[in-house]
C-alpha cells in the first residue's frame, strides 16, 4: 500500500496547468501592466480609477521536489478579469498604472518569499501539499496588510515623496530574492540553520 502511494504522489497530476486562462498575466520586469489588462469596466465616482487583483497559485506535484526550485511552480498572476479600470474618474492615467504596477511588484515581493519559503520547507512540503497552503494563506495575509499600507502611506500614489521611498523599498526587496524570480532555473541552495 505504501508504494502505492508514493507512486500516486508521484505520478500525480497538478491541479491547474502552466497555461494562463483569459485576462491573466504573469508578472514579468520587462512586460509591464497596461491599460488594456484591465478587463472590468466601471463607472463610479466612489471607486478609485485603476483596481488590481493578484493571485499567488502554485503548481506541485510528487516530481515538483526533484526541480532545482520552485521559482516555476509559484506563479504572481494579475487578474485582469478582476481587475478594473474606472473611467469617470481616470486621471492621469500613466501615474495611476504605474502605482498599479508597483503593487503588482509588491505581489512579486512576496511571491519571491513564497518559493523561498516552500524550497527552504521542502520536507514538510513533501509530507503533504496542505503545508504549501499554509505558506500562501500566510504570505497572502502579509503581502495584504503590506499593500494596504502602501496605499495608506502614498495616499493611493498622489504622494510622490512617499511613492519614490516605496518603489526604491519594493526594488531593493526584489533585488534581494533575485534568485527566487520566475526566470531563474538555477540550483538554489538554502543554508540551512
Amino acid at each position: 500500500m505504501k508504494y502505492i502511494t508514493v507512486l500516486f504522489l508521484f505520478i500525480s497530476v497538478s491541479i491547474f496547468g502552466q497555461r494562463l486562462q483569459q485576462g491573466q498575466k504573469l508578472w514579468s520586469a520587462s512586460n509591464p501592466l497596461e491599460i488594456a489588462n484591465f478587463k472590468m469596466k466601471i463607472n463610479d465616482t466612489e471607486n478609485e480609477a485603476l483596481y488590481s487583483q493578484f493571485s499567488m497559485s502554485y503548481q506541485v506535484s510528487g516530481f515538483s521536489f526533484l526541480s532545482k526550485n520552485f521559482n516555476q511552480k509559484i506563479l504572481n498572476i494579475f487578474l485582469g478579469e478582476a481587475s478594473w479600470i474606472n473611467e469617470t474618474v481616470l486621471e492621469n492615467q500613466q501615474a495611476q498604472l504605474a502605482f498599479q504596477q508597483l503593487q503588482f511588484d509588491l505581489s512579486e515581493v512576496y511571491t519571491r518569499k513564497f518559493r523561498k519559503q516552500a524550497l527552504i520547507e521542502k520536507k514538510k512540503v513533501l509530507k503533504g501539499f496542505d503545508h504549501l497552503q499554509v505558506i500562501s494563506n500566510k504570505l497572502m495575509s502579509e503581502f495584504s496588510q503590506e499593500r494596504a499600507l502602501l496605499i495608506r502611506e502614498t495616499e493611493s500614489g498622489r504622494n510622490t515623496q512617499k511613492l519614490s521611498e516605496w518603489k526604491e523599498r519594493i526594488q531593493g526587496k526584489l533585488n534581494a530574492l533575485n534568485e527566487f524570480r520566475y526566470e531563474n532555473k538555477k540550483k538554489i541552495k538554502i543554508a540551512r540553520p
